[in-house]
């Protein structure tokens, strides 16, 4: 019997605690939920202007690019945030997300100036179609 009386006391005294515990923690203030990062504004649409001005800036860079200022085209890109980077590649048609990562863009906007070499390389005369 006294056995079960402690049993019963230590019980108690357990509960006891669990109920401080639980007063302790409802004074606490609520907290905040690990990802509290406000949300990012939602960039605006891209206006013919935009389209316009983005397409001159992408042909001007393309253009240095293969006048042989790679390393000067590289740094250009480089300086320019990742929005400025998906809002150039976007005006030229290329495939790009709002998630996607800096060196993704990069790398999309590095092929396509190796695509339009590639298209817009001059080929010489064909054997036996010339003059």
């Amino acid at each position: 019997m006294e056995e079960l009386d402690e049993l019963r006391a230590s019980i108690r005294a357990l509960h006891e605690k669990i109920d401080r515990v639980v007063a302790l923690l409802s004074t606490l203030p609520p907290r905040k939920p690990p990802n509290s990062r406000p949300p990012r504004p939602k960039p605006s649409p891209l206006t013919q202007e935009d389209v316009t001005a983005l397409q001159a800036q992408f042909a001007a860079l393309y253009e240095r690019w293969v006048n042989g200022y790679e390393l000067e085209t590289q740094e250009a890109l480089d300086k320019l945030d990742v929005d400025q980077l998906r809002r150039l590649a976007d005006a030229n048609n290329l495939n790009v997300t709002a998630k996607m990562p800096k060196q993704q863009v990069l790398h999309i906007l590095g092929a396509r100036f190796r695509e339009k070499k590639q298209l817009h390389k001059p080929t010489g005369p064909r054997e036996g179609h010339g003059t």
